[in-house]
């Protein structure tokens, strides 16, 4: 029993150990980044930021005063009118004043200008001008595309100064998803017993290796 309970057979098994619970939890202990599923696949987000900005939107629209609501009220008949400035009536009459203001909306949401253009006590035209700025959110979402299992395939060999070639062998390399890669070969062993005749031994191997996550 105490031959079994030696350093190297422990170190086999949990090498044995480690490596089926890879297999069985890819996962592991240390899932990867955030994901989200679009059209029912999983992506990996790469960035995602939110950002709000402000975008002004310009209009400018002209009226004439025929187009503009309006009411005529009738005055008042029996006022008697002494002493009169006839030309001076004509004048106020016929002139053209301007009225301009600006409003402005709360939270510095834009402004509106407005512009009257009075003439014989009508309305000849009215212009409003309207900047207003709206605020728009730009989200950013960049994913990566989803990993796909890949398998390789290639032939290996081996060499030293005494059996010149120590092994041949072909295997099969399986990549998943989670950047994981096993590795499957076969092949055989050449030992050179009398540095002329040697003998061939056949032999499985099995290998498994993660992936190292390197700060740039």
């Amino acid at each position: 029993m105490k031959k079994l309970l030696n350093f190297k057979n422990i170190a086999i098994a949990a090498l044995i150990i480690y490596c089926l619970l890879q297999w069985f939890n890819p996962g592991g202990v240390m899932p990867g980044g955030r994901t989200i599923r679009i059209d029912g696949k999983k992506y990996e987000v790469i960035k995602h930021t939110i950002d709000t900005v402000e975008v002004e939107k310009t209009k400018v629209v002209t009226k004439k005063g025929k187009d503009i609501v309006h009411e005529v009220i009738e005055h008042d008949t029996t006022i008697q009118l002494v002493n009169v400035d006839t030309a001076a009536l004509l004048k106020d009459y016929l002139a053209k004043v301007v009225y301009k203001d600006t409003l402005k909306l709360d939270e510095g949401l834009g402004t509106i200008a407005l512009t009257d253009t009075i003439t014989k006590n009508r309305i000849l035209g009215r212009t409003w001008d309207a900047k207003i700025k709206q605020r728009e959110i730009k989200e950013t979402l960049i994913v990566k595309e989803p990993a796909k299992m890949q398998v390789f395939y290639g032939l290996n060999a081996g060499f030293n100064k005494t059996d010149y070639v120590s092994s041949v062998g072909a295997g099969l390399v399986l990549k998943t998803k989670k950047d994981k890669l096993y590795n499957f070969n076969i092949g055989v062993n050449n030992r050179t017993t009398d540095g002329t005749n040697g003998s061939f031994s056949p032999y499985v191997g099995f290998g498994t290796y993660w992936k190292i996550k390197v700060k740039k």
